[in-house]
């Protein structure tokens, strides 16, 4: 670890920093005339590495039932020909000017990057607007890679008791919403898709419009806005409009459970509660609450079933905080001989706990600490940075990520007991187990 990162650290974990001014870099922002966003972060550390990401505004969260999978399958699709370019030849030209890139698809966006040195951020661009506009998607390339599409969904979800659990968790939790299946989609539909559909799909959603473009890095705002338009500004919208989603999932009204028997060396507990949207003022309560019951081994879900009473392996907590209605999810792997039923009780009862308000000022500080380091490490990087950043621009509210470092300070003992009282209770969630 440099010096300079324990000193800003330092400052940070005491406050002083965090009470003078925010730790985000100041950021650039404009609008083109044909939609597209964009987004300039210079961080000027002399590193002379930039990510240039495109973020688009599409993912599972888009799709309907017996078309699951669309976003995820496209988005592998989009490394294949385009006018200009063979299937290949993107990955090619990125390795030959020293850079990286990759892609993933979630519930709510879709994201592309190419990280690089600064002076090939032209090169990025240009890649990644003959992508928009001139993929070719064409049925040759398209029914092998629905093969490749299939085969990770066999690894990653049927042939993997936890990635089973975790789908069957979400088809559980949401009846109505497209939240319903995980980005994979489900194995029959990739089976059924054809190629009108991924073509349809990204006529409507790959628009500059539905779009944003976010640079990172050592950069020149001026000189890195003047590079995008090259490149962007004359790309135009097709005739489509975005659909705007109206499913709405009806508020749950009691306990849902599913029980899966499957070959497992592990017994699997997984327990959902159903939260607000990512942008919502409890969010930075139940963040932390997620700190509170996996951060580390002295957490207490850690502490209390892992190393004291020895009835899990391992235990996790985590804030999956989504553009509509999310989930806050704990999954434990049971020990053997111990069942799942016993572990049930004894999350239920730590979670009983703080709702009465057993917690100490202790523990929300080293939450604090913790939260505030792990917010400073990903800033550390342009590719953390973008990635931040994107993650809010794409699900439509910067704003939360600016607020984040206020709120987060402001956070209160009796804020997290009120949210845990709000909502974590049983008709509210969804169980899920995995068992031989």
């Amino acid at each position: 670890m440099k010096i300079a990162r324990l000193l800003i650290l330092f400052a940070y974990l005491t406050g002083v920093l965090m009470a003078q001014e925010s730790v985000l870099p100041k950021h650039y922002q404009t609008t083109l005339k044909n939609g597209l966003e964009v987004f300039i972060i210079p961080l000027k550390n002399q590193s002379n590495v930039i990510t240039t990401d495109i973020f688009y505004k599409v993912g599972s969260r888009n799709e309907t039932m017996g078309k699951s999978g669309i976003a995820h399958m496209l988005e592998h699709l989009n490394f294949k020909s385009t006018k200009n370019l063979k299937a290949g030849e993107f990955d090619k030209i990125v390795k030959s000017f020293g850079g990286g890139t990759n892609a993933s698809t979630s519930f709510d966006y879709t994201h592309y990057y190419i990280k690089s040195s600064s002076q090939n951020l032209g090169k990025s661009l240009k890649l990644f607007a003959e992508l928009m506009q001139n993929l070719k998607l064409n049925d040759e390339e398209f029914q092998p890679e629905r093969n490749v599409v299939a085969e990770e969904r066999l690894w990653r979800t049927d042939n993997n008791p936890m990635g089973y659990l975790y789908f069957r968790l979400f088809n559980t939790a949401y009846v109505y919403h497209p939240y319903h299946w995980t980005p994979i989609g489900f194995m029959e539909d990739i089976r059924n898709w054809s190629i009108e559909d991924i073509r349809e799909f990204h006529k409507t959603y790959y628009q500059p419009k539905n779009a944003s473009i976010v640079i990172a890095g050592d950069i020149n705002e001026k000189e890195a806005l003047k590079e995008v338009k090259k490149y962007f500004e004359s790309i135009p919208n097709t005739n489509l409009e975005i659909p705007k989603l109206h499913t709405i999932e009806p508020k749950q009204d009691g306990l849902r459970q599913t029980n899966i028997h499957k070959q497992t060396e592990v017994e699997i507990l997984a327990l959902a509660y159903k939260i607000p949207p990512f942008n919502h003022k409890d969010q930075i309560a139940l963040s932390a609450l997620s700190e509170i019951l996996s951060g580390g081994k002295s957490s207490i879900l850690s502490s209390v079933l892992v190393d004291k009473k020895r009835l899990a392996a391992e235990v996790y907590a985590y804030n999956m905080d989504l553009i509509d209605e999310g989930v806050f999810i704990i999954m434990a792997l049971a020990n053997s001989n111990i069942s799942l039923d016993k572990i049930q009780k004894e999350i239920l009862a730590q979670i009983e706990s703080i709702k009465q308000g057993k917690l100490k000022q202790s523990e929300l500080d080293k939450v604090k600490t913790n939260m505030r380091a792990n917010f400073l490490y990903e800033l550390e990087s342009s590719s953390g940075v973008a990635n931040l950043f994107g993650s809010y621009i794409a699900r439509g509210d910067l704003q939360t990520l600016l607020d984040f470092e206020k709120n987060f300070e402001a956070l209160k003992i009796q804020d997290i007991i009120e949210v845990a009282n709000k909502y974590f209770n049983l008709n509210n969630a969804t169980i899920a187990t995995l068992q031989k």
